[in-house]
């Protein structure tokens, strides 16, 4: 290991260090209930709420909490998901819970309902939905800041089922008050007696997708992450949805508090990959919130681009925004020496002139040397433009469909351009880099596909140039004569070899356990097996080094 990459490891280790060890004791215990139901089995299912409780889901814990999640309830596992995240709280500072599905209002009551609820009278909700103040119970047994955010306002059936025999049930839901406990604060998508939009198809509701905008920025409460949030859904939806919050909340509550770092003790010595390295004292006490420290480490494992920089960053974060990229690049095979390669001696019999075509046809060493930036890929979603912006030719199309079938993905037979299979192929990539799965490529995209797959496609490269060098010796060897010499040359390789002591020995020992009448016979075949294996060896040896 060279002493750049001993140092970049350290400074990886050093600074995972100050992020575990704080300046004050460890940060309190936070405990988050998720809950997403769509498939409702009595009336037609919901788009997004699956969608929406996952996405915040995987953004509390980001944020460090604990999360007890569930999606699709029944009514017994809902019941059984609320007593386990009751029991998770016991020690806990902070309780969240977030539901997105269908809720119900009757009288003053607020019920979120299962997905396999049927409801035909208002008595069937004492049994067959869960009561908003049997979880409200739970967050209050003890004294910590309760977060109750509900996105249940959608335009219910089950609402317009009960109406015709209950006057006590309303559209949306009724508020909650929160004066008779301090320390809490209930959230609505919209407010209470109103409706609220469930979204695009295949997105997220306008309240989840501004929650999912703010939640997450560092330094600033709860109050204000919900007043933000009100104010997007209010423009995103032409003034139609008005988020409702109701709080006693005593001081601020920051869902992203910035951390105080100590210094890392000087005497401390870090195990590295391959020894033992002293590492320097970091820098003084510094603020940093855990989102910051997470792209810091990511930016320095990129800069050092080795498995070790990328396994560092997993051990401090191991859930980070950059997780599933540091697992992408140490799955990712290591570059391969195309001149070590078994074929490349036959790459050369190719001539200069086809070589020189397909060098053309590849990306340069800059672009696969590279790693490609994930996080700005993203930015830049395939489309039929982008991809005729690269102006691919018929050469560069097969050549993707090649790389694609490489590395594992089914593009189809080989086709001059990108029908069905091939843009499947092309979704299935993207989907596997965290990309916008369109079947189109962009201009990084094609760099990121072709570095991926250099390996493997140099590989098949050097093997059909073996190939092509064999085919080509044998169309010119006269009939007989490549016979004739190969016969003469072994038999000089044996004289040659037959002059080895050891080699010589073995011959006279199996010429002396057998007949004179077979000697002549033995001794050539066991020559035969000597000069071959000898042969092998020398060519094998060469090839694996």
């Amino acid at each position: 290991m060279t002493a750049r990459r001993v140092a970049v490891a350290g400074m990886l280790t050093v600074a995972a260090l100050a992020w575990v060890v704080p300046a004050q004791a460890a940060p309190d215990r936070r405990v988050a209930l998720v809950i997403g139901n769509s498939a409702y089995t009595a009336v037609p299912r919901l788009a997004n709420p699956q969608r929406d409780a996952t996405a915040i889901s995987a953004s509390l814990k980001r944020l460090g909490f604990e999360v007890v999640e569930g999606y699709d309830l029944k009514m017994d596992e809902m019941t059984g998901i609320v007593r386990e995240f009751a029991q998770k709280l016991d020690g806990a500072k902070a309780g969240i819970v977030y539901y997105a599905g269908h809720g119900i209002a009757v009288g003053d009551e607020n019920y979120l309902i299962p997905v396999d609820a049927t409801l035909k009278s208002e008595a069937d909700l004492d049994f067959r939905a869960v009561n908003v103040q049997l979880i409200l119970r739970q967050m209050q047994r003890d004294e910590r800041v309760n977060i109750l955010i509900l996105d249940a306002c959608r335009d219910n059936p089950f609402a317009t089922q009960l109406a015709a025999r209950s006057r006590s049930v309303a559209r949306g839901l009724t508020a909650i008050e929160t004066q008779s406990a301090s320390g809490i604060l209930i959230a609505f998508a919209t407010d209470p007696r109103s409706t609220a939009l469930d979204g695009e198809k295949d997105g997220n509701s306008p309240f989840t997708a501004a929650l999912l905008k703010h939640i997450e920025t560092p330094e600033v409460s709860i109050t204000t992450v919900m007043d933000r949030v009100r104010a997007d859904v209010w423009e995103s939806t032409n003034k139609k949805q008005k988020p409702w919050t109701n709080s006693s909340i005593i001081g601020e509550f920051k869902l992203n508090p910035t951390l105080k770092l100590a210094a890392v003790d000087p005497s401390v010595t870090i195990k590295a990959i391959d020894g033992a390295v002293q590492t320097p004292a970091a820098p003084a006490p510094m603020g940093l919130d855990r989102a910051q420290m997470d792209i810091r480490m990511w930016e320095t494992a990129e800069r050092g681009n080795t498995p070790g920089d990328y396994k560092a960053y997993l051990d401090a974060f191991p859930t980070g925004q950059f997780a599933a990229f540091a697992k992408n690049r140490l799955a990712r095979p290591e570059p391969v020496d195309v001149a070590a390669l078994p074929g490349a001696a036959g790459a050369a019999a190719l001539g200069a002139g086809a070589a020189a075509a397909a060098a053309s046809a590849l990306p340069s060493s800059r672009e696969t040397g590279q790693a490609i930036a994930d996080e700005a890929m993203k930015t830049e979603v395939g489309n039929a433009q982008t991809e005729a912006a690269l102006k691919l030719s018929t050469k560069d199309r097969r050549e993707l469909q090649r790389r694609l079938s490489l590395s594992g993905f089914k593009p189809g037979k080989a086709s001059a351009t990108f029908g069905p299979s091939q843009r499947s192929a092309i979704k299935e990539w993207q989907s596997t880099r965290g990309l916008e799965a369109t079947g189109f490529l962009a201009a990084m995209q094609l760099k990121a596909l072709r570095a991926q797959t250099e390996p493997a496609y140099q590989r098949a490269l050097a093997e059909e140039a073996k190939s092509v060098a064999r085919t080509r010796t044998t169309a010119t060897d006269p009939v007989g004569q490549g016979s004739a010499r190969g016969v003469a040359r072994d038999g000089e390789r044996g004289l040659e070899y037959e002059r080895d002591p050891v080699i010589r020995r073995d011959l006279e020992r199996e010429r002396a356990g057998r007949g004179n009448s077979n000697g002549d016979a033995a001794g050539a075949a066991i020559l035969g097996t000597i000069v071959g294996g000898a042969i092998g060896g020398v060519l094998g040896g060469g090839f694996r080094r």
